[in-house]
């Protein structure tokens, strides 16, 4: 009988990786830090576009919030990596993380993103964050999304790279732990900056 193949293994530069791995904690820990956060929700199961259907949710307040108005809710789904379906006053809403984009169905790291969302905000109470600009041009409200231990998700999802930043104007009260939390991901290579 003869041995099974091995396959060979690709050699581990472990200073280069260890190296990394403490870049990433460091972006993550510096971009925490300045929103307030000390830990991370639990894994749950992540909700695909294609699972959502049409996810023809309402957006329920008909009336566009003021700057910085903030208002409970509570998400329903995880559509992808910037957008969320929530439940806030009895009606469901559709809500696309403000000057977030991460990656469209189809492209690279589309899967990715959705699950860390997903490991994120999946079935967790948060607060909806009003801005500069109430809704897009889908109609879906535009908001920062804070966990309940304080996480700015926005933030966090572009810390971890599956995300970019997309400011309008740089007078956000957050624009200076997005903008951290970009350039040291992308200093890093991780993510979409890979």
């Amino acid at each position: 009988m003869s041995e099974p193949a091995r396959i060979p293994s690709r050699p581990i530069n472990l200073p280069s990786r260890l190296s990394r791995m403490m870049a990433v904690a460091m972006v993550l820990s510096v971009a925490s830090t300045s929103i307030g956060c000390t830990m991370i929700i639990p894994p749950r199961e992540a909700v695909t576009a294609s699972e959502a259907g049409s996810a023809a949710a309402t957006t329920s307040p008909e009336a566009e919030a003021s700057a910085d108005a903030t208002i409970s809710a509570h998400v329903l789904r995880v559509l992808s990596g910037d957008t969320i379906e929530v439940e806030m006053d009895g009606q469901s809403a559709l809500v696309r993380y403000l000057f977030t984009d991460s990656p469209d169905p189809g492209e690279e790291l589309y899967n990715e993103a959705t699950k860390l969302n997903q490991l994120l905000v999946g079935n967790a109470d948060v607060l909806l964050v009003a801005g500069e600009i109430d809704r897009d041009g889908d109609g879906r409200l535009l908001r920062y999304v804070l966990t309940g231990n304080g996480l700015l998700v926005n933030a966090q999802m572009i810390a971890e790279g599956m995300a970019r930043y997309e400011p309008v104007s740089d007078t956000s009260p957050h624009h200076a732990a997005m903008a951290t939390a970009e350039a040291t991901a992308r200093d890093l290579g991780i993510g979409v900056w890979r």
